[in-house]
């Protein structure tokens, strides 16, 4: 799940605060954005399983953690404090819009991990703005892990416009400088704003580090919904259908990684933060990283969720059917009922290697076996909704 959005039913933004760490004070921000305005469930499902497994965590630094939630909705308060106890403190704001607000209270905090809308450019900006207001009140170091995703660099192979065969490598290329370029040529809101985050962290001296994602797949472990965006994507369109679907050949390459792995990862590099000052982290320019760890093609997505949505005797037959970029922005469901976000985000090449995460020591441990049966944990998944 590439985060292009982020929405949930819970509601809006969630940040997590720490107060003690070792023999000094210290204060954490954990933002997440539960978006309900938006159709997509990036942020609730990696977001949400993230909080869980900070929470869970037994090193010292994180075992005592209080997370603040910046919610929408006085009814969103009761929903946490009844799933985290003690552990979660929730402050109100209005919405994304509401960068005032979001400001005041990430000023407060030394660490912010934003897992929220990535088409949304100026909440992000907002959080930076904090982190160098709380940095300039304490003269102490800030730090800010944002959540992008690798549609970014994805190229267009089904209208022709941009044809890309490189792999990514995290430690090796300038993948900054070649994201400006694409900037440059076409508006990407999810790259802008990631961009902006890493500019504006140069430019304050707060210390961004960017985790840039591919498919996410797998249940969360948070509160609410615990879908991701991509798989259940192929899989409302395939039981609308009743039939599975993919744009073109399927050909493209995409990575994937599970959820309970990226918030292994995430963790991980929040302890670097906290324990390291972020001594084992790129920086600037450099401090974009990816978090793949399997990888697989649209066309075998695609019949993967035909498979499992057959055998669940939903449709009748497991044959994929090719469709233009024109019928499948018709035939998803939002985000994805746009060509651009159709090509971009479902059926465009987009290849890396995790380099910085595994040289921090990250272990993702789930297998192709759980690519798998992901698919028919999210026909299941969606067939409960019904």
């Amino acid at each position: 799940m590439d985060p292009l959005g982020a929405s949930n039913a819970l509601g809006d933004n969630i940040i997590l605060r720490r107060v003690a760490f070792s023999s000094r004070e210290q204060q954490a921000t954990y933002k997440f954005a539960f978006n309900s305005a938006s159709s997509t469930t990036l942020t609730f499902n990696t977001g949400g399983t993230i909080l869980t497994h900070l929470l869970k965590s037994d090193n010292p630094a994180l075992k005592n953690a209080i997370i603040t939630c910046l919610v929408r909705g006085e009814q969103r308060i009761s929903q946490l404090e009844k799933a985290y106890g003690s552990r979660v403190k929730a402050e109100l704001y209005q919405d994304l819009d509401d960068v005032e607000r979001t400001i005041e209270v990430t000023s407060q905090h030394d660490y912010v991990i934003n897992t929220t809308l990535g088409f949304h450019p100026e909440s992000a900006a907002a959080l930076v703005k904090g982190l160098a207001k709380r940095k300039q009140s304490t003269g102490k170091d800030t730090f800010m892990i944002h959540t992008s995703g690798t549609s970014n660099l994805a190229d267009q192979p089904i209208t022709g416009k941009l044809l890309e065969d490189r792999v990514f490598d995290d430690a090796k290329d300038d993948i900054y400088g070649y994201e400006k370029e694409r900037e440059k040529g076409q508006l990407y809101l999810q790259r802008n704003s990631e961009l902006g985050v890493v500019d504006a962290g140069i430019e304050t001296g707060v210390k961004v580090l960017v985790i840039m994602s591919p498919t996410i797949y797998g249940r969360g472990s948070g509160i609410g919904n615990t879908s991701s965006i991509q798989v259940p994507a192929y899989v409302k369109t395939t039981l609308a259908s009743g039939q599975g679907v993919v744009v073109g050949e399927g050909k493209g390459i995409w990575d994937n990684v599970h959820v309970e792995d990226l918030a292994g990862l995430y963790e991980l590099v929040l302890l670097n933060q906290i324990q390291a000052n972020g001594s084992d982290l790129p920086t600037g320019k450099k401090a974009i990283i990816f978090s793949g760890n399997g990888r697989h093609t649209w066309g075998e997505l695609a019949a993967g969720v035909a498979q499992a949505a057959y055998q669940a005797g939903q449709i009748k037959t497991a044959e994929v059917k090719s469709v233009t970029i024109e019928e499948a922005a018709n035939l998803w469901p939002a985000p994805w009922n746009e060509p651009l976000r159709v090509e971009l985000g479902l059926s465009s090449n987009s290849r890396t290697e995790s380099t910085v995460g595994r040289q921090l020591g990250w272990k993702p441990s789930r297998s192709a076996e759980a690519w798998k049966d992901g698919f028919t944990e999210e026909v299941k998944a969606a067939l409960e909704q019904k």
